[in-house]
Order: structure tokens, then sequence, then C-alpha cells
């Protein structure tokens, strides 16, 4: 095989001038890979507003719903006795709470046998446990000890909600003792049997005590009691959420508490803080992403003319005396645009008109962060203009690859032609420069 080398029969630098040739062919390529890296810096760009309205509409949906102005403090005088929680439904007022039981989980205990004892082992013997119209039957017709009872009832697919121990109590003695996994009264447990077990066979008896710790006779007593301003009710749970709208009971103890609810007017100022910083938040993503060379971008003017536009347009039809965000302590920094909070202001507001600040920043339709809110839903919407945008952007790119896809085909083409072309160029001048040197050889030994 033969073996070339660019230049060798020349002495021309072939390959460097080839190598410079590509690198003037390579300019339009280098020209749109450039574009694409821009345009692609543009693309995050716009995510990153995407990003901004996300977290801006976010806040406005804690001041623009009335609920969210419904938010209460609650504070028992005893949480030792009761505490409490509370939701939108809730309303301010004071409640004199009276606990007298606490709700239990029903608990029975077996009698006492040996850790070897069996039980059953008749045709038809079972144990079968109730709990709220629900059962599982402990097939007992091969005999079983008490721990292989346990493990048949822990492990039944059916299990109606009631766990099983083994209590150890010295000198190889155990019982097996019955929890309903839930407490109350109509949670507790029933037994039923087959065959040749009883009642007798296992001695099951209620365990449970009341507070002054005698056994309870009366499975009703399960249940909580308790009197909310001196209405007596009783609950299954201790945890109760339907004696008062909107507010969830947890009951600690035996006692006596005064459980008092007040605006949370700690957390509404924070959500109104929270709309302003994130409102700041866009004002300057904006005017970031201006900055960094789309300043001619028309969905970004159209997103702060937008929020502009619904800062100066008064609500329409309002009952509240506010007009504005400004009689609130909401002002807009005349010089950076973005919006600056006065907390002194905002609890003045507050205080003088708390219905009227809500309908300011709730009301549908013309509320402030209502309107805020609807506005992000344009703008985020997957046909809106900034995906709208992006989707143009992304089709300019695929454009563009598709371009230096067929220019890089193109290059590799030229390239071999202006190898082939060097190559003829370098044998000619090889061949030449041979026959030169033959001529010269010739006539110096003939003049000699």
């Amino acid at each position: 095989m033969a073996i070339t080398a660019a230049g060798v029969g020349s002495g021309l630098d072939i390959e460097n001038i080839v190598t410079q040739l590509m690198s003037l062919e390579r300019r339009p390529i280098d020209t749109l890979e450039s574009k694409i890296s821009d345009t692609r810096a543009e693309i995050s760009a716009y995510g990153n507003l995407k990003s901004v309205l996300s977290t801006f509409q976010d806040k406005m949906k804690e001041l623009s719903s009335f609920d969210a102005f419904r938010k209460f403090t609650s504070v028992s005088s005893d949480e030792d006795v009761l505490t409490a929680s509370t939701t939108s439904s809730a309303a301010s007022g004071s409640y004199s709470i009276d606990v007298t039981r606490l709700a239990q989980n029903h608990k029975l205990g077996s009698n006492e046998s040996l850790d070897t004892a069996t039980f059953g082992g008749g045709a038809g013997d079972a144990l079968t446990l109730t709990v709220a119209g629900n059962s599982t039957t402990v097939d007992l017709s091969s005999a079983k000890t008490l721990s292989q009872v346990r493990d048949a009832i822990n492990s039944a697919s059916d299990n109606p909600g009631v766990q099983a121990t083994i209590l150890n109590t010295g000198g190889g003695n155990q019982r097996l003792i019955l929890t309903a996994s839930e407490s109350g009264y109509d949670n507790r447990v029933e037994l039923s049997y087959g065959g040749s077990i009883g009642a007798g066979t296992f001695g099951f008896a209620t365990a449970n005590k009341d507070a002054l710790g005698a056994t309870l006779t009366d499975l009703t007593e399960l249940d909580a009691a308790f009197s909310v301003d001196g209405y007596a009710l009783t609950a299954s749970s201790n945890n109760v959420s339907d004696a008062i709208d909107g507010i969830t009971f947890e009951l600690k103890g035996i006692g006596s508490s005064t459980l008092t609810l007040e605006r949370d007017t700690e957390s509404i100022e924070a959500s109104a803080k929270a709309f302003v910083d994130a409102y700041n938040e866009v004002i300057n993503t904006v005017g970031d992403i201006r900055g960094d060379g789309l300043s001619s971008s028309s969905v970004l003017t159209g997103v702060a003319r937008a929020m502009r536009s619904v800062l100066n347009t008064a609500p329409a039809g309002l009952t509240t005396a506010f007009g504005s965000l400004s009689e609130l302590g909401i002002t807009t920094n005349a010089k950076t645009g973005e919006l600056e909070f006065n907390s002194d202001d905002f609890n003045d507001a507050l205080n003088a008109d708390f219905a009227g600040v809500a309908e300011l920043f709730a009301h549908d339709d013309q509320g402030f962060a209502f309107r805020m809110e609807s506005m992000m839903d344009y703008y985020l919407d997957g046909d809106g203009p900034v995906e709208g945008r992006v989707d143009s952007l992304n089709d300019r790119i695929r454009s563009m690859e598709n371009r230096v896809d067929t220019l890089e085909g193109r290059m590799i083409l030229k390239e071999q032609a202006l190898r082939s072309q060097y190559a003829a160029l370098d044998s000619l001048i090889g061949t030449l420069q041979s026959t030169g040197n033959f001529l010269t050889s010739s006539l110096s030994s003939g003049s000699s």
C-alpha cells in the first residue's frame, strides 16, 4: 500500500491551507450555533419569568378568597385539658369547656393460662371478633395456644380493627389482651363463639378503668364526655371536630378550660407582606431579563404593564371605605416601581375595618389579589403568551439546527473536494519540480 502525505511532493503546507479554508467555510455554522446558544438563553430567561409568576400567583391565592382572611388563633386556658385548631369556617368567640371523661379504646383481657395451654381442637370450634359490624373468625378446630390465637387475629386479612398482644404474668403464665384500634363505644370489641368454645373458655373481661380506677361496667363510658358552655356532649374520639363549626378539639385530660378564638392578624399581615415581596420579585426579574438583551420583548412589556394596570385601577362597587392599597399601607416607590409595606398602617386598617380589607383583596372580579391571580392565569396558561413565545423560540432552534446539519454535510463534501484538488496540485507541482531538476541536471552535464 502506498503511503501518502499532503504536501510531500510539492513542499506546500496543504494541511494548514485546507484547515484555514475550512475555518472560513465554517463561519455560517459558527454564526448559527451562536444564535442557537443565545436563543436557548432566552428560553431560560422565560423559564425564570414563569417561575416568579407562578410564585406570585401562589401568594395571590393566600389573599384572593375570603376564606384566606378567616384565620384564627385559638388559646386554651389549660392545655392539659384541651387544645384546639381552627379552619376558615370558625368564628371569633370564647367557649367554656368541661371535660369529665376521655374516650378509651376498648380493651379485653383473658384468664391467666400457661403458655403451653391450648384451646379448641374440636370440629366447629371458633372465636369470632366483631367491631362496628365487621368480623373475623379464628378457626380453633385445631387447638391453638394463646400466642397462636394472637397471631391468627393480627394476621387476618379481614381483621375488623383489633390488636392482639400477649401479657406475660410470670411463672410461664400469660394473658391474651384484645385492644380496639379505635376509641369509643361504637368501636368496642364484641365476642362470639362456635363449637365447644364458650365465654368461659378464655374468660375475657373488660380491662378499661374509669377516672377513679374502677373497671368499666357500662361500655358507653368508652366515649368521651364533655360540655361546651354547659351543653353536655359525647364523642367516640378525643379528637372532636363536629361540636363547633371550624374548631377541632383535642381532649387531653379531665378538667375545665376556656377556649378563646381571635382573628390571626399576624398571619394575614404575613400574607400581605408576601404579596408585596412576590410582586417586587416579578418586577425585578422582568428588569433583569430586559437588561440581559430582551428589552424589546412584548411579553415582558405586557407583564409589567398588566401588573401596573391592576394596581392603578380602583375597584368598583365595593362596600368598603377603602379604594386603594395605599390606604392599607401598601404604596409604590416612584423611582423603582416596587411596592413598599407599612406594617403599622396595615394593622390600623385591619382594626378599623377588617371586612373592608378582606373585600379590597378578595372580592370576586374586583379585589386586587383576585384580579392579580386571574391575570397570572392568562400568562401561565399553556396557550398563553409566555408559553407561546417559548414555543416560537424552540421552533427557531429546530430550524437553525436543521440548517447546521445541512451545512455540516456540505462541509464534509467541501473538505473532501479541497483535499482532492490540493492533492492533484501537490502531485502536479511535484512532477514539474522533478522535470525541472532533470532538465537542470542534463543541461549542466552537457555544458561540461
